[in-house]
């Protein structure tokens, strides 16, 4: 199905809409579908600190499959899944 046909077929159920406004919509529709349905990947890296356990992470990132620690080295090590709550408790 093509672009038009699809922006056709959502103006027929809204006649008022636009144009520029079905494809945004469609837009939407497709970014939710590709999330829901986990087509979505991709890769993040960020720096660490010593005694710390919690970071921010970019909105962008909706699932965290793995994470290896001194990923930059040939030889990074794969952490893994937290099962339960943690033996030690961060402070703060």
């Amino acid at each position: 199905m093509t672009v038009r046909q699809m922006v056709e077929l959502v103006q027929q159920h809204h006649p008022s809409m636009g144009q520029t406004e079905a494809i945004h919509f469609l837009n939407e529709a497709l970014e939710d579908f590709s999330i829901q349905t986990r087509m979505v990947e991709g890769s993040y890296t960020f720096p660490t600190a010593i005694d710390q356990r919690y970071y921010t992470l970019p909105d962008n990132i909706i699932e965290i499959k793995q994470v290896f620690y001194d990923a930059g080295n040939s030889k990074g090590k794969r952490i893994p899944r937290l099962v339960g709550t943690p033996d030690e408790m961060d402070r703060g």
